[in-house]
């Protein structure tokens, strides 16, 4: 029988162990339940209401509501997790607020973007610079509809404004809005 080891490395020491299949059982249910735990933690407290919420797909074109995400951060793992080329439409307002991290996954996951109701002319020559077409709209509706004509086939459409709701409208009435605006296509 194997010494028994106190450093917090020893429980994965014993999992590769034959001898001993239920600690490597427990060690591997553990494992799952803290992986699980941080899905959950990631996903949010209300079901994950307009985090990453699936619409509607129309025509092979996923549409995805992420209005929860509010800053860049949130933005960055949307499009981390974005498994089809992607129209992304953002309502970033600030140059300053787009991280390098942000622009490798911009790149490798964006194929257009759609600025909503972004009056910053910085902000527009910077993301056109990264040779993606950019498109400005002013309400939902109409960024909805140029990102669906802006997409191809197995597309997704990401909406992931990257700010704070505003006084006048919180995360929750931006997300309904988007998906008011997919059910009118």
């Amino acid at each position: 029988m194997p010494t028994q080891k106190t450093n917090s490395f020893s429980l994965f020491e014993r999992e590769r162990e034959k001898d001993n299949p239920m600690v490597a059982t427990l060690a591997s249910r553990l494992v799952n339940i803290r992986k699980k735990n941080i899905a959950a933690s990631l996903s949010d407290f209300e079901g994950s209401s307009h985090k990453l919420e699936r619409v509607k797909t129309i025509n092979t074109i996923d549409f995805i509501d992420d209005s929860r995400s509010t800053n860049v951060n949130s933005v960055w793992y949307a499009l981390q997790s974005m498994t089809k080329p992607t129209v992304w439409i953002t309502s970033i307002d600030n140059v300053e607020k787009i991280s390098e991290d942000l622009v490798e996954q911009v790149r490798q996951h964006v194929r257009a973007i759609v600025l909503q109701n972004v009056y910053n002319t910085d902000v527009y020559n910077f993301l056109s610079s990264l040779d993606i077409p950019v498109y400005v709209e002013m309400n939902c509706e109409d960024a909805v509809r140029q990102a669906f004509y802006a997409c191809d086939k197995n597309y997704a459409v990401l909406f992931s404004p990257g700010v704070n709701g505003t006084p006048q409208m919180t995360y929750r009435e931006r997300g309904d809005k988007f998906q008011e605006a997919v059910g009118q296509l």
